[in-house]
């Protein structure tokens, strides 16, 4: 299963010998910060964690302030990053080589949603990662959005890419902000990270947060990747939908066979959404729903 993956991680290496840590700030440093890439120990231990080999759980550092606890099932290294997203120089790296891995198809994903939600004036960006998402939405002049993330590392990312955008650290099922305090909710490439029982939590959040006829967006990794057979991949979407077959069956995603078993139309009406549209945006798969 292994074989002949050794292509895929040479931007986010690079990236994560190019991260600088920002000397403002507070942060402290978790173990892949202190690597020495020099250090054929070292090197080998990054390595055989980006290939899949030996993941282990997350260890936060001590002394990491969150204004939000963070549960067990985070504490995982999604995606084969060391540590997960949980310290400055792989929070850096992912930030850096995430768009790359995805050949740009990102940009395609955060227009669509940004264009969905371009007629609201409150939008709370989920899971918003370093921050592309909240910084498109604001973009189609949205006036206030507000970023929230798990992780403070990613959320360091953003606030340095964009300092005039207001990020904050939280969870999807727990944002402890005020009930209706948005009419527009963004969800990019959150649910499939979520076990089952926090994505129905999640959704609940979202119905409170947001107004009446509020509006949420969910963009997500299609289905089509993990599901279809390679060789109709292949004919549907040429090499591209060859790589993102072998991607979606390459990285660590726990919880992704079960946000794809979903009855998706379903479960957004039981907890109170109209869904308006379903599109695929090869590789990823766009929903529109209205809270009723």
């Amino acid at each position: 299963m292994h074989r002949n993956k050794w292509f895929f991680y040479p931007t986010l290496i690079m990236s994560i010998q190019m991260t600088r840590i920002d000397a403002t700030t507070e942060l402290p440093d978790a173990w892949p910060d202190l690597l020495k890439l020099w250090r054929p120990g070292h090197l080998s231990k990054l390595l055989l964690k980006l290939l899949g080999y030996g993941l282990t759980p997350v260890e936060l550092p001590a002394g990491l302030k969150l204004r939000t606890p963070l549960p067990g099932y985070l504490l995982q290294e999604f995606h084969n990053l060391p540590n997960g997203n949980y310290s400055r120089n792989i929070a850096g790296g992912y930030s850096n080589g995430f768009d790359r891995v995805m050949l740009g198809k990102m940009k395609h994903g955060r227009q669509a949603i940004a264009q969905a939600l371009s007629e609201c004036h409150s939008v709370l960006d989920v899971g918003c990662g370093a921050g592309g998402s909240t910084a498109a939405i604001s973009a189609v002049g949205v006036a206030r959005v507000v970023g929230l993330d798990a992780s403070p590392y990613l959320l360091k990312q953003a606030q340095t890419r964009y300092p005039t955008l207001e990020f904050l650290q939280g969870l999807a099922e727990q944002t402890e902000l005020p009930t209706a305090g948005f009419d527009g909710i963004s969800a990019c490439f959150l649910f499939h990270e979520l076990p089952p029982e926090r994505a129905d939590l999640a959704l609940a959040e979202f119905g409170r947060l947001l107004t009446h006829n509020g509006l949420l967006v969910i963009l997500e990794p299609a289905q089509e990747q993990y599901v279809e057979h390679p060789l109709k991949l292949l004919r549907q979407f040429g090499w591209r939908g060859l790589y993102f077959s072998w991607l979606a069956h390459f990285v660590n995603e726990p919880f992704v066979s079960g946000w794809h078993q979903r009855e998706v139309s379903s479960w957004l009406r039981r907890a109170g959404f109209e869904l308006l549209e379903d599109r695929l945006i090869f590789p990823s798969r766009l929903l529109i729903a209205r809270r009723c």
